[in-house]
């Protein structure tokens, strides 16, 4: 396994640690502090993990089939890992989940059933934006709550009735319904291309 390839693995292996420890430090008053700075930390982990992996690979010339697949995989999974944590917390509903569950499902269908065409769809922009989105409100979430608990609310933990992370991530949501819009109508016509029966 070459470094590149094992980066992109430890997003995924990552990934359940981050939830552990930050469900464990939510709403946590004694140790709370200490599992929310592990959970910043280890959300960092993934996110430089996402973005070297690529870079290492072409730089050391490791570019693999098995990196090529594996990447949006594990970039899905982890997201969805961190997700499923604010979803426990009650920071995020399930509704709202499940938009960027199915979002991700939908695209790595689309991929396989491409790649079983010989079809390779390269990647929007706005879903390189989205990806970008989804980092930011996970820090900004982690962070909020570490501050609240330092007392410092300068961003208050409620808004509206809801959490505050709610709001920060229907923001996500929205953004990541429309990145799928995106990519389907551009290519519409390879879509109904690799949908018609073989002949």
């Amino acid at each position: 396994m070459n470094l590149a390839t094992m980066l992109t693995v430890s997003r995924v292996a990552v990934a359940p640690v981050f939830a552990y420890v930050f469900i464990s430090g939510y709403g946590n008053e004694q140790s709370g502090v200490a599992w929310l700075w592990i959970s910043l930390a280890l959300l960092t982990l993934i996110e430089l993990s996402d973005m070297f992996d690529g870079m290492v690979a072409r730089s050391r010339k490791e570019v693999t089939d098995f990196g090529k697949v594996c990447d949006p995989i594990a970039d899905s999974v982890s997201r969805q890992t961190v997700f499923i944590a604010f979803l426990l917390t009650g920071i995020i509903p399930l509704w709202m989940y499940l938009i960027f569950f199915y979002r991700d499902a939908f695209m790595q269908l689309l991929r396989i059933v491409c790649a079983s065409n010989g079809i390779v769809q390269a990647a929007r922009k706005s879903g390189k934006i989205k990806a970008v989105f989804q980092a930011i409100a996970s820090y900004l979430i982690v962070g909020i709550i570490l501050l609240n608990n330092y007392g410092i609310d300068i961003i208050p933990l409620q808004t509206g009735g809801y959490h505050t992370g709610f709001w920060i991530m229907l923001a996500v949501a929205l953004y990541t319904a429309f990145s799928v819009i995106d990519y389907i109508i551009p290519n519409r016509h390879v879509f109904a291309k690799v949908m018609q029966p073989k002949k």
